[in-house]
């Protein structure tokens, strides 16, 4: 990457490469700006605005890159900018590549697809962590984790459109992390995608979760919904007729004609 400067307008020049075919989008404090890539990967924002800088510093700028599917990289940011001069030209900036999964389950006798976008004609390096649950894998990169188990890290190449795929791993019951990288040039990569999570599964236990989606989905038809309806209002109506059936007992009645009975007879004889 080289930074250059001039005096002048106090405006960015910013440019790099990424997605073929992809918006991208500038963000920052005061600052909103997008730009199309051209089908080689490359964008660029040829006099983006700087606002007013605060303790001699041009605030933080990042970078989101939307696919033709609409997948988004995660943000790259640049540094804050020193403020000693007017304009500035930034380049070249790496965008990472665009990931996503066909599925995020599935069993050992299947296979699901990854792909993505990202530099046409660029080799893709993919991360794959066995293991871990929760927040396990932080930073697949840069520490191992203890609950985690690598594999050797791959490589595929993206097509003249900035398309790659590739098969995840199902050979045993388990979860997965990945995520992908660009290799630019010999000595220049791209930040890391956005990392996915993919699990294998026991066919037993799939075969249970399509059975209670399929409960679930039966359940919220029309004709369910109206006889759930009816059942609730024949309840309702069951409940307010036993309700109102409530009598006093024969053996309560009787007693109390005994004992009105039983006074009658102690009345004083008149005098």
């Amino acid at each position: 990457m080289t930074i250059s400067a001039s005096l002048g307008e106090p405006v960015l020049r910013l440019w790099g490469y990424g997605s073929a075919n992809s918006r991208v989008e500038l963000s920052g404090r005061g600052v909103a700006d997008f730009a199309y890539s051209r089908s080689d990967g490359y964008y660029e924002f040829s006099k983006a605005f700087l606002p007013a800088p605060t303790d001699f510093l041009y605030p933080e700028l990042c970078l989101t890159a939307i696919d033709q599917t609409g997948r988004a990289t995660p943000p790259t940011c640049i540094p804050a900018l020193p403020a000693n001069e007017f304009s500035y030209d930034i380049g070249p900036i790496i965008l990472p590549p665009t990931l996503s999964l066909e599925a995020g389950s599935t069993t050992p006798d299947t296979q699901v697809a990854a792909s993505g976008m990202t530099i046409p004609n660029s080799e893709v390096k993919i991360v794959l962590a066995e293991g871990g649950t929760g927040n396990a894998i932080t930073k697949l990169s840069i520490v191992t984790e203890v609950s985690a188990y690598y594999i050797p890290n791959y490589t595929v190449k993206s097509d003249s459109q900035g398309y790659f795929n590739f098969n995840m791993p199902a050979t045993t019951s388990d979860k997965w992390r990945m995520f992908a990288i660009t290799n630019y040039s010999q000595v220049a990569t791209s930040p890391k995608s956005n990392t996915l999570t993919f699990e294998v599964i026991s066919p037993a236990l799939a075969a249970a979760q399509k059975f209670w989606k399929l409960i679930l989905s039966l359940l919220t038809l029309p004709v369910f919904i109206s006889f759930e309806i009816l059942i609730i209002l024949v309840l309702i109506a069951l409940l307010l007729v036993k309700r109102g059936k409530k009598k006093v007992s024969p053996t309560i009645s009787n007693k109390i004609d005994e004992y009105q009975a039983y006074l009658i007879s102690k009345r004083l004889p008149k005098i």
